[in-house]
């Protein structure tokens, strides 16, 4: 533990805002929602189409069913549509409530921690804690994510986009690096991930 404390590569603090964070997540929707929802609503149009030619040219008896289906293929397509941007507004206005908050970024040799800056203790807390020789606990809350198959870093003109899986994603504003700081990340995650990352050129 001590080792990889000390090898330590790069350690930034950082806020993301609001507008940066929206443009992470519109980037996130187009890489792994917006292409299953179209494919989905390709099917449905399709079969909308077929059944729509059955409603004119098929029987009057089967007619109403026709109709039902290609209702149905049409609403599901809105749903399609509709319900991506719903997400992305829901959350975008939970954003807005933490957009102050701040971040911590650690970068190692065989992994990273990300997460959240926690509030100081307050005075009391500082006092109980000299007073029976407690360690203070350390302000911060993250996760430490090993280099994987699983692990992707992409890189866009003004953040980094770091995902483990499709349904959760981190943020970096490039602004918190250096030139030199973003060349020494983009050797070290393509040495660290290979083809899974996914950075400028320098």
């Amino acid at each position: 533990m001590e080792e990889q404390q000390e090898a330590m590569l790069l350690e930034k603090q950082y806020k993301i805002p609001f507008a940066l964070f929206r443009e992470a997540f519109i980037a996130f929707q187009k890489k792994f929602v917006f292409p299953r929802n179209y494919a989905i609503m390709a099917v449905f149009l399709i079969v909308a189409g077929i059944y729509s030619y059955f409603v004119v040219n098929g029987s009057d008896q089967q007619r109403p069913i026709y109709c039902m289906i290609v209702v149905f293929c049409i609403v599901m397509c809105a749903m399609q549509w509709y319900n991506p941007r719903k997400i992305r507004r829901n959350l975008l206005e939970g954003v807005r409530e933490i957009e102050e908050d701040r971040y911590r970024l650690r970068i190692y040799p065989g992994y990273l921690e990300i997460g959240t800056m926690l509030e100081p203790e307050d005075s009391t807390a500082q006092e109980t804690d000299a007073l029976f020789d407690d360690e203070p606990e350390e302000d911060f809350s993250g996760t430490r994510i090993y280099y994987n198959k699983g692990l992707h870093v992409h890189e866009y003109d003004s953040f980094l986009m770091i995902y483990q899986n499709k349904t959760m994603f981190y943020v970096i504003p490039k602004s918190v690096f250096t030139q030199e700081e973003l060349g020494l990340l983009r050797q070290h995650f393509s040495n660290a991930l290979g083809k899974t990352c996914h950075m400028q050129e320098q």
